[in-house]
Order: C-alpha cells, then structure tokens, then sequence
C-alpha cells in the first residue's frame, strides 16, 4: 500500500468533489493504458485491479492507494518523488510518500471500509444504493468479487468464500464524483477465503466504483487479552 501525505497551502479548497477524479487521472497518465482500460469478465463487466481512499480535511490531503502489481504503487510513488503530486492544475510539491506492506496471514479477516452497490429502480432506471446489512447488497458484493477475480486472474475462484456483515454504521455518506452522487454506509465485513482471495481484496478494494474513492477496506485487527483476560 502507498500511502500519500500532503500538505496543501490553502484550507478545504473547493475541489474536494472532483479530487477522486483528479487523482485517478493521476495513476491513468503514470501507468501503462492497459490499467485505464481495465480487465474484462466473460460478461463483458470490466474490472480494475487497483483501489484508493482519499481524505481531505483543512490543509491535510490523505491518500492511500493500493494495487495488484506492486511494481504499480512504486511507479505511482516515483512519479510523486520525481514531479510532485499533479492533480490537475493543481501542483503539490509538499508530499510524504511511503510503503507499507499489507498481507492477509490467515483464512480469515475482518475488515471495514465504504463499499457501495446498487441496484436500478424499474420505474427511472435511477440507482439505488443499498445498505450493508440487507441480504441484497451482500448478493451483490460476493457476486461482483468472484467476477472480478475471474477477470483479473483469467480462471474462476476455486475454494471458500464466505462475506458477512458484521456491523453498520447508521448514517451514511456521499461521496461525489464528477457530476454524480454515490451513497455508502461504513461497514464491518468477516471473510473466509484463500490467501490469493484475500489478498485481491486488500489490494483492490470490495464493491462498485473502486476507482472513485470507494471500496478500500482495512483490517480490522482483534484486541489481544492480557493474562488477566482484560483487553
């Protein structure tokens, strides 16, 4: 994983709608075409094997950027070093870049993170963006993983998929790209499946839009008990 830090001279500009678009042009120009265009399923569903969350608050601008190919993350992290940040016409020469090496060690993790999916209403054809917890979305979501390994590995999953939601935050949030709105709840996800799996979905994020600043999921790690049982 790379993480970005930069400091901007001027607080809360108002690009924040736009900087999911701006930095996904970012990785487009710096990387071979090939990303841009994605990976496709046999159902003729594209797919990307990378995935970024993005937070802005005051002067601070937090990225952190995933992606399959870890060749990926260092070209990204180069180009940073070597040029600065460029997010449009805006030039962030104030920029800390680092790598840190996420792996899932077992069958199992719990992760959270906003992950959307959808589904169209019948009368407008407008999406309908579902919360975590409904059976639907987990549908969704399972389905649309196993698609995506299909299409970036070239062959079907082969062993345990197990994804439940284990927790909601109530409210949710909006996030913005270009001229459109997606709706999203933070959520708690359990996942049993193989190494492979695991791994894809810590590097690629889980759901729709993963490439607008949604769908990265981070590790939930469990409270280790002391010898007196307290945590």
């Amino acid at each position: 994983m790379l993480i970005i830090n930069a400091k901007i001279p001027t607080a809360n500009l108002p690009v924040k709608r736009v900087l999911p678009k701006l930095f996904q042009s970012f990785v487009y120009t710096t990387l071979d075409d090939k990303e841009h265009e994605g990976y496709k399923h046999p159902n003729g569903k594209v797919f990307k094997s990378m995935n970024f969350r993005i937070v802005y608050r005051g002067n601070d601008l937090s990225i952190r950027y995933t992606a399959l190919n870890k060749a990926h993350e260092k070209a990204i992290a180069q180009k940073i070093l070597f040029d600065g940040l460029k997010l449009g016409e805006i030039h962030i020469a104030s920029t800390e870049v680092s790598l840190q090496h996420r792996q899932a060690l077992d069958s199992s993790i719990k992760v959270g993170g906003f992950v959307a999916a959808a589904i169209k209403d019948g009368n407008s054809s407008k999406k309908i963006y579902l919360e975590p917890k409904t059976y639907k979305f987990q549908e969704i979501i399972r389905n649309h993983t196993l698609q995506k390994y299909e299409a970036l590995f070239g062959k079907p999953y082969e062993g345990e998929f197990v994804l439940d939601t284990v927790g909601q935050k109530p409210r949710e949030r909006i996030f913005s790209y270009e001229k459109g709105a997606i709706k999203s709840w933070y959520g708690v996800y359990e996942i049993k499946a193989t190494e492979k799996m695991l791994e894809m979905i810590l590097d690629t994020g889980l759901g729709a839009h993963g490439m607008q600043g949604l769908g990265f999921v981070e590790e939930i790690k469990s409270k280790v008990k002391n010898e007196d049982g307290e945590r």
